[in-house]
């Protein structure tokens, strides 16, 4: 990896579609360069994917709440699987320090979140902080 691989990346973290032309023109090299670099970064693993951002709120989804979870037992793969079951979580992570786990969820309302906040239950403790504005 070079500063050039971490230009690139940038841009990619920005706009994943971008053609290897542009970029390639922002940086000073030909498309076939900047793909040539691409292609070799994913068969590395530097690159794993490409995604989109979704605008949950305009999907109805209002509440963005963050989930700190403190498992009761050492079941972890169940409550693993509960995770990955879910579409309303959008992001798990097992964390070290104050809790076990911490869950971003997307939410349509108060009740949705009762209605998961209840189902977590069965498996930990948890404590909520919902998100009153995104930053970045």
């Amino acid at each position: 990896m070079d500063e050039i691989d971490f230009q690139i990346l940038e841009i990619l973290r920005e706009n994943s579609r971008i053609p290897w032309k542009e970029i390639g023109e922002s940086i000073h090299m030909t498309g076939q360069a900047v793909g040539n670099r691409i292609r070799r970064m994913e068969d590395e693993g530097i690159i794993e994917q490409y995604t989109i951002s979704i605008n949950e709120l305009k999907l109805g989804k209002s509440i963005q709440a963050f989930i700190t979870i403190f498992l009761k037992s050492n079941h972890h793969l169940e409550f693993q699987k509960y995770i990955k079951e879910n579409p309303d979580i959008k992001e798990a992570y097992r964390i070290s320090g104050e809790g076990c786990y911490m869950i971003k969820t997307s939410i349509s309302d108060q009740l949705a979140l009762n209605n998961t906040l209840d189902e977590i239950l069965k498996y930990a403790n948890y404590r909520v902080n919902i998100s009153i504005g995104k930053i970045k």
